[in-house]
């Protein structure tokens, strides 16, 4: 073993609505930073943070999370988003699984859906788990979503289609086709 390489730094990162909170594990040491949140750019307190703990050292691995984004999931304040999925799976987010906390409910209640029905749209496209493609997106397909997706008064959109960890083709084709809108665009395979 190279005794003259030096243990990796590892940093942890907490974005909240007051705090940016930093943890880093230097050798044996921990040190714990505070600085205040940036919300018009939340990476302006993290790269500042990471800064003023670390001076010129690099991490060699940063993990990020944030209250900010949970909460704005949790009290619904996030962007009008539209989400394309393929079609026949357009309600699944609010299907769901039978998971019920009273399973003999008549009646369930469930959350409401982050995206309303309005603005899940159907995709004609299919891949399998292996990640052979059973129905490829046609021009006309993409020219379809592109026009759906520029009336639907969406502020992003979310790509989600079965499989694409396996093979990301479609999801990068209808990525590519809304790209000039201009909008946030969350594809699924990137993210996961």
């Amino acid at each position: 073993m190279n005794r003259s390489r030096r243990a990796p730094i590892l940093v942890g990162i907490d974005t909240g609505g007051t705090f940016t909170d930093l943890v880093a594990i230097i050798g044996n040491e921990i040190r714990v930073h505070k600085v205040l949140s940036t919300p018009a750019d939340p990476a302006d307190a993290v790269i500042r943070g990471l800064h003023e703990m670390l001076a010129d050292a690099r991490p060699e691995s940063v993990t990020y999370s944030s209250t900010v984004a949970t909460n704005a999931l949790l009290e619904k304040k996030g962007a009008r988003v539209a989400l394309f999925t393929n079609a026949g799976f357009e309600d699944l987010i609010e299907i769901g699984r039978q998971n019920r906390d009273d399973l003999y409910a008549l009646a369930p209640s469930r959350p409401e859906p982050l995206v309303t029905r309005a603005m899940r749209f159907g995709v004609a496209e299919r891949t399998l788990f292996d990640g052979s493609i059973v129905k490829s997106l046609s021009r006309a397909e993409l020219a379809r979503i592109r026009r759906l997706a520029a009336r639907s008064g969406a502020e992003a959109f979310a790509l989600c289609l079965l499989h694409s960890y396996a093979n990301p083709k479609g999801e990068e084709s209808i990525a590519r086709a809304l790209t000039p809108l201009g909008k946030p665009l969350s594809v699924s395979h990137r993210i996961l």
